[in-house]
């Protein structure tokens, strides 16, 4: 019985995961997650844990709301404190940003306003940051003070550590996994280039696609449920067990090919070259200099590896936060800087071509996902760079990262609505509004 229980979890993991029929059923029957911010009770705390498997936890339901907002509740935690200081930011609010307007995918026109309150948006916060100081912020669905996933909002953080040991000579871009881990020189990692990991084209069977995601034994599928504890052929697997696994399909740098699993990859890069845990070398490179207004958690596999590709959390000034890193106002929430210029222009100028990006499978998505078709390609673990250098980053049930580093502009949103990810559609129109030039 367990085992057809594990089999039947594994089976269902990924095709749930972005299949819209269920979602939108689910959906229907989803409690305004403005309520949540009195708390849940202890009947549907039990009811969550109960049934615990991935497409109830990530379909966009309550049971969303719930673990998005309590992922520490639920996995090991390494928890970042803040080492320094407060920072606070001073607030000059710009009503005029809520009558921005985008082109939602199901609801039609309307403003950031509107869509904040719209009952199918379930938007629970965003905040946009110009020159360091906060000139929009609301929290229709979340606390202030509450902590929230960041989902894949959260890969930057990984190129970011890869750069830091780049810079320090422990790494080079163009090193491959088997002379940076000589222990997968035997793996089909091996030969990989560190520059085409962190680009997201490894040619290697890591990709998330629909088809992955909808099969139990693929490698996406493999390390969704070692990170989380689910059994894979009556056993639970560690995540470098998985990669390791992992094969080789195509030619490196050839397309597009995003996947949490080869963000992780990184991971394991970094702790062999930084020697130490992922989490201890952020908190070293990064997150020990930045002032904030709580912690940052990064969560953990049973085994221990830091699931850096998606499931970290914070408070969305957090997310803001590291967001600021990249802009001339680090000043204003960092006691060094911790995102050089030289960082930047590698990722700007090392972007690849728009046929590269819009060849894979999820150029095509992000393109519609924001309703622009202006951007250049991917870069260093970023979803998006533009002509104009501006960079952002997506992650499941629609949170989001937008950082303008000529405009000196953060935007970060959170929300738990996976069958209309509109809520991105917003961050071009506010870029570009002429409000920040």
């Amino acid at each position: 019985m367990r085992f057809r229980k594990t089999f039947l979890i594994s089976l269902a993991i990924a095709s749930t995961l972005i299949a819209v029929s269920a979602f939108a059923q689910e959906t229907q029957e989803r409690t305004p997650v403005a309520e949540f911010k009195k708390g849940f009770s202890l009947e549907q705390v039990e009811k969550y844990r109960a049934n615990n498997n991935l497409p109830h936890l990530l379909s966009g339901g309550d049971a969303s709301t719930w673990w998005s907002q309590r992922t520490s509740e639920m996995m090991y935690t390494a928890v970042l404190p803040v080492k320094v200081p407060y920072m606070p930011l001073s607030k000059k609010i710009r009503p005029g940003i809520g009558d921005i307007k985008a082109k939602t995918k199901f609801l039609g026109e309307m403003s950031l306003n509107e869509w904040l309150v719209h009952p199918q948006s379930y938007a629970k916060a965003i905040i946009v940051i110009h020159k360091g100081e906060v000139v929009f912020e609301e929290y229709p669905g979340l606390n202030p003070w509450e902590h929230h996933v960041w989902m894949s909002t959260a890969k930057p953080m990984t190129s970011l550590v890869i750069d830091h040991l780049i810079d320090e000579g422990k790494l080079d871009q163009n090193q491959t996994v088997g002379e940076i881990m000589p222990a997968w020189a035997s793996t089909e990692w091996g030969p990989i280039k560190l520059i085409d990991i962190l680009d997201m084209t490894p040619g290697m069977n890591s990709e998330e696609n629909d088809e992955t995601r909808s099969d139990p034994h693929s490698i996406a599928t493999r390390v969704f449920n070692a990170e989380f504890g689910f059994q894979y052929n009556r056993r639970n697997e560690a995540v470098t067990e998985v990669l390791k696994d992992a094969k080789s399909v195509d030619k490196p740098g050839n397309k597009f090919e995003y996947g949490s699993p080869t963000t992780q990859m990184l991971v394991l890069i970094a702790e062999a070259a930084g020697g130490k845990p992922w989490a201890q070398l952020f908190d070293k490179y990064a997150w020990s200099k930045v002032s904030a207004e709580g912690p940052l958690m990064v969560h953990l596999s049973p085994y221990g590896t830091a699931i850096a590709h998606g499931v970290v959390s914070s408070r969305l000034r957090g997310l803001a936060r590291f967001g600021m890193l990249y802009t001339p106002s680090w000043d204003k929430t960092a006691t060094e800087r911790v995102v050089s210029a030289d960082m930047i222009a590698r990722i700007r100028h090392g972007v690849r071509s728009a046929e590269f990006y819009r060849n894979g499978y999820d150029g095509k998505v992000f393109v519609e996902r924001l309703n622009d078709d202006t951007m250049i390609s991917n870069s260093r673990q970023w979803d998006a760079v533009w002509p104009d250098g501006d960079l952002w980053k997506a992650g499941l049930q629609s949170q989001a990262l937008y950082v303008s580093p000529d405009k000196d502009l953060v935007i970060a949103f959170f929300s738990t609505n996976v069958p209309d990810d509109s809520f991105h559609r917003f961050l071009r129109p506010i870029a570009t509004s002429g409000l920040f030039d």
